[in-house]
Formats: structure tokens, C-alpha cells, sequence
């Protein structure tokens, strides 16, 4: 049978079982139905046990169409239970062919075993065992209270011992057997107890789906073999982050490649480009989007270049533009002329303050004393920024194991060091991006675009063809496109500026001068993104963004209002006084945006 067929079949018998649970749970609210009757004769529940049932039922068929591994085994040892009761129980005739259903259905499952291939993460299998346990000792409770009301006032008792006690809690949890009479007291407690143990029984089971994906590389070979990768193919200025720690590593099983991913949810999340030869791509695209597919994963490529865009259409994706990089060809870059006016005066300014660059190495000779300022530039540096840092789109500074990386530093007049820039590598070492940009508290004007200039000309020196600044996120975007997602992605860069500074991010990049700006893309797959993707997308480089976002949002009305209302108040005074409001607030705005851009950039 060929895939699609075989995984189309696939899920026609998973979607069976969907509405065979929602049926169940319908039908466990209409008692005095004949069909609902007659199903719980079949099933030999109650009521609530039904219920408890078609929900448990219900995650686990959607746990099946993500082909999760354990999930398999729990339906198919249900399938297999319930058939051999059926079988020892002398069913009426009439229920032969759900019998018949329920064998077809588990030969089926083992037909098609191969295909849940998503296995379970240990550690969630410990826990799932542990939550077993906490049912099991739920059902040890009830049997005890049962037991003990049980007990007549003259000692008697109407079970003839504890472990019929046991057998009818049992029998009451799993709707195998009706409940004795009870005080309402002790019937709460049972209650409670019932819901106890089936809610642990769930968590059981959601524990016990948990896929492999949520595992990090812990191998040092396998770090060496996608660096290895990376410096031999990368042509993506985020090829290097590869490697960082918040990312997992998917190789490839028939070519030799490396793909950078996170998980949110249903969704993978991929930076960059796939890593490999340029002549593999397309069988590792494949092979990994065959992977995703079977474990019903969602995938969203980000800060993808037009490098390999053809062989994603060719091979189904959906793709929009979502911004710009700005980057530099060294033997081209000045910043001479009217073009670079502005990076001059800066750069400028920052020498005339003693602002030196140099750089530090520390695969050569570790200094305490420099990376003691580094660190303490980075909290200077976050006590400055208003919002949480961001993480997958961006490296960290990992001066313990800085492999490939560089490090550019500047002092002040008096030899403190003020700012860094750490480097990363694409392009084979050919090119170097900027990935992480920190100043310190009180740090000279200017200072970035110095020690940003010095260490191209070393690059230069060094025959490096490329600088890069990474993408400014929604820039060079259509506004009059038909793409609805760009014209969502447009609407963002135009309106929610208060949430994320879009256009103060591009133009701090564009006062540096690039010599082109590169097209950055997102692939997605299915070709329409569902919201769950974009939320993975926010989610994953900062988990506090919606909220921030929010915020941020809220305090940009806020202060728009409050400007309004100012301006009003301002219109009612005499004109001398109206002048002076009107030139003052012109000036302000642009201070702050050109404080916030920078502030961006570093």
C-alpha cells in the first residue's frame, strides 16, 4: 500500500475512534435512550464510569494521530481486553459485530505498528508509572471504605473478607459492578475517590505519550558532528546557533546533514536551513518532513534565505517573506560620502571619548579579568532593557566553550571595557554575523558602530568576505500584497510597533550602511499557518512576549491618549505659550525613537 493510502487509512480508523468516544460521552447524559442502554449493557459501565471513559478514550485517539508509540500500545492491549471479553462473556448475538469491529480494528492497528514510531520520553515514563500508582492506591482507599461500612454493629460483616472489599472498589471504579448502600458521606467520599483515580489514570497516560521530540542532545559527539556540519555548509548567518543548548538536533538517516529545531506544542519550530550539501537538500527536507508528518507535527521554518526556496515549493511548503538581513561585503563596504555620514559621526564621537577596540580570544589564553566585565556588562545591560531576552533566534556569549566564535570588546578613556560584540561564522568561515551586541551603563555614544567597524576591517584583513547584522524582522514587506499572511505580517510592522519595535529595529540596522539587504523567509507546512503556529513562533523565543507584548501595547495607548489629551490642553492657552508645547513636542518623539533603535540594535 502506498504511504499517502496507508496513512489516509490510518487516520479514518483514528477519526472511528474519535467519535466513537464523543458518541460514548453523549450517550452516558441521555439514560432513558434505548441505544444508551443498550451500549452500557455492552460496555457493562455506569454512568460516570462511561463518561470517565470516552474522555480518556478521546486523548488517547488524538495521542494516535500524532503516532505516538505508547499510545499504540494502550489501545491496542484495550482493543485485545475487551475483544477476549467479549469472546468468555456469551454476548447476545446482536453484539457480534461490534465484536467483529474491535477485531478488525486491533489486526488493523498491528498492521500499521510501524508507523507509530514516536517513542516516549523515560523520564515522562516514570512519572506516568508514578500516577498508575497514585490509581492504584485510590482504588486500595475506596476498598478500604467499603469494607469498613460494611462492618454490621455486632462485628458481622456482608463481604466475607477484605479482598472482596478490594474487588467490589475495583468493580465500582471501572463500572464493573454497582456500589453498595452508603451513607451520603461515605458515598462523597467514594465519589471523590472515583474521580481521583480515574483523573490519575489520565495524567497516566498523557505522561505515557510523551514523545522522544521534548529530548535534548546530551552526546558531545553529536555537537562535534553538527559543528562539523555547519562550518562545512552553513550559508545561513544562523547556521552557527545550531549549536547552542536550547536547540535539538534532528540528523539525517540517508544523507549526512543536521536540522535545528524546538518544539511548541504540535508545531516544530526550525532555525535556518537544514544543514548539508547543497545536492542532499532535498532528500533531507523530505526525509524530515516525512518525520514531522507521522508524528502529526506542524512545522514553521524561520530566518530561511532564498538559498534553497524553490525545493521548499517544489516540495509542498507555504512561504512568505518576513524581513530583511542586513549585510555587508567586505571588499565593497565604506562608510565614506553622504551614505555613511551618520555612521561616521558616530564612530566619530566614539574616538574622541578614547573608545578602543580589541579583540579577546580566550581558546588562546583565558583572562578572569575581561570575561569579570563581560559578564558585568551583560547585567548592566539587562537592567536596561525593557522586556525578557530573547532565545532560539539568538547565541549566548558561552565563554566556556566558545568553539567559533568571537569576541570584540571596547574601552573607554580610562581603559574600562564599556561593550562587546561576540561573532558567529557562516558561509564556511567566509562570513561573520553579529549575534550578540551588549553596552554597558554609561557607555560613550558611538560605541557599537566602532568596535561593529573595527571588526570588519580585521575580517577584511583576513580575507573574509561578509559581515552580517542578522534580519530585521517584517522589513522590505509588500504592503499591497495578496499573501493574506504578509498582509498580516504587514499589518504588524505598521500597528504593533508598541509591542515589538519593528521599524526602530530597521533602522538601527540601516545606519550601519549595509551593502544589500538579503530576503529572509518563513516555510511552513500545512501552506496555511493555523494560529497555534504563530503562538509557537512568539513562544519559542520568548515565552513572556505575549504578555510583555500586551503590556507594551496597553502603555502605548496609554501614552498616545495622554499626548492627545496634552495637545488639547496646550490649544486652549495663549499662542506664545502654544508655540513653545508644539516645538518641544516635535523634538521629544525623535529622541526617544533614536534611544529606542539604538537600544534595539545592541
Amino acid at each position: 500500500m502506498k504511504q499517502n493510502s496507508r496513512i489516509q487509512l490510518e487516520n479514518t480508523l483514528i477519526g472511528a475512534l474519535g467519535v466513537l468516544s464523543l458518541v460514548l460521552f453523549i450517550l452516558s447524559f441521555l439514560p432513558g435512550l434505548g441505544l444508551a442502554n443498550r451500549v452500557g449493557i455492552l460496555l457493562e459501565m455506569g454512568h460516570m464510569v462511561q463518561r470517565a471513559f470516552s474522555v480518556v478514550l478521546f486523548i488517547l485517539t488524538f495521542q494516535l494521530w500524532k503516532r505516538k508509540r505508547a499510545a499504540w500500545n494502550i489501545a491496542v492491549l484495550l482493543l485485545f481486553l475487551s475483544f477476549l471479553r467479549g469472546l468468555t462473556a456469551l454476548s447476545s448475538p446482536s453484539y457480534l459485530p461490534f465484536h467483529l469491529a474491535e477485531a478488525v480494528l486491533f489486526l488493523l492497528l498491528l498492521c500499521f505498528r510501524k508507523d507509530f514510531c514516536c517513542p516516549s520520553d523515560r523520564r515522562s515514563l516514570g512519572r506516568s508509572l508514578l500516577f498508575l500508582l497514585l490509581a492504584l492506591a485510590g482504588i486500595i482507599v475506596n476498598a478500604g471504605i467499603s469494607y469498613h461500612f460494611s462492618v454490621k454493629p455486632l462485628g458481622e460483616t456482608s463481604l466475607d473478607s477484605l479482598m472482596d472489599s478490594l474487588i467490589q472498589g475495583t468493580a465500582m471504579i471501572f463500572g464493573m459492578g454497582n456500589p453498595g448502600n452508603v451513607s451520603r458521606e461515605t458515598h462523597v467520599v467514594e465519589l471523590v475517590t472515583f474521580w481521583f483515580s480515574w483523573g490519575c489514570i489520565l495524567a497516566s497516560i498523557l505522561y505515557a505519550v510523551r514523545p522522544w521530540l521534548l529530548r535534548p542532545v546530551s552526546h558531545a559527539s553529536d555537537l562535534m558532528h553538527a559543528r562539523t556540519l555547519v562550518n562545512l555548509y552553513s550559508q545561513n548567518p544562523s547556521a552557527y546557533l545550531t549549536l547552542e543548548d536550547d536547540k535539538l538536533l534532528y540528523f539525517g538517516q540517508k544523507v549526512d546533514g543536521v536540522i535545528p529545531y524546538g518544539v511548541v506544542g504540535s508545531t516544530i519550530v526550525i532555525n535556518g536551513d537544514p544543514i548539508c550539501a547543497d545536492s542532499d537538500f532535498p532528500v533531507l527536507l523530505a526525509e524530515f518532513k516525512e518525520f514531522c508528518q507521522r508524528s502529526a507535527h506542524n512545522l514553521f521554518f524561520i530566518s530561511v534565505t532564498d538559498h534553497f526556496l524553490e525545493e521548499y515549493k517544489k516540495q509542498g511548503f507555504g512561504w512568505v517573506k518576513n524581513g530583511e538581513e542586513a549585510r555587508f561585503h567586505l571588499a565593497d563596504y565604506e562608510i565614506s560620502g553622504k551614505k555613511g555620514a551618520k555612521m561616521r559621526m558616530n564612530i566619530n564621537h566614539a574616538r574622541k571619548a578614547g573608545v578602543v577596540v580589541h579583540e579577546y580570544c580566550p581558546l588562546k589564553q583565558r583572562d578572569a579579568q575581561i570575561e569579570a566585565d563581560l559578564n558585568r556588562i551583560t547585567n548592566e545591560w539587562l537592567q536596561q532593557k525593557k522586556s525578557s531576552m530573547l532565545t532560539f533566534v539568538m547565541g549566548t556569549v558561552e565563554l566556556e566553550n566558545p568553539m567559533d566564535k568571537r569576541y570584540f570588546y571596547a574601552t573607554d578613556a580610562d581603559g574600562k571595557i564599556v561593550a562587546f560584540i561576540v561573532f558567529v561564522p557562516f558561509l564556511g568561515k567566509r562570513g561573520y554575523m553579529a549575534d550578540v551586541t551588549r553596552h554597558g551603563t554609561g557607555a560613550p555614544s558611538g560605541v557599537m558602530e566602532t568596535i561593529l567597524y573595527d571588526a570588519f576591517q580585521v575580517f577584511k584583513d583576513e580575507g573574509i568576505e561578509y559581515g552580517s547584522l542578522g534580519v530585521a524582522p517584517l522589513a522590505g514587506l509588500e504592503n499591497d500584497s495578496s499573501n493574506p499572511v504578509e498582509k498580516l505580517l504587514c499589518f504588524a510592522y505598521n500597528h504593533l510597533n508598541d509591542c515589538y519595535g519593528f521599524r526602530d529595529l530597521y533602522r538601527a540596522k540601516e545606519k550601519y550602511s549595509p551593502t544589500e539587504w538579503v530576503p529572509s523567509y518563513y516555510i511552513y507546512l500545512p501552506k496555511i499557518p493555523t494560529p497555534d503556529m504563530f503562538y509557537a513562533l512568539v513562544t519559542i523565543q520568548n515565552p513572556h512576549q505575549i504578555r510583555e507584548a500586551a503590556e507594551d501595547l496597553v502603555k502605548g495607548w496609554a501614552q498616545r491618549l495622554r499626548n492627545k489629551r496634552t495637545s488639547l490642553t496646550h490649544q486652549s492657552k495663549p499662542s506664545r505659550q502654544v508655540s513653545w508645547a508644539a516645538s518641544s513636542s516635535t523634538k521629544q518623539p525623535d529622541t526617544r525613537k533614536q534611544t529606542d533603535a539604538d537600544k534595539k540594535a545592541d
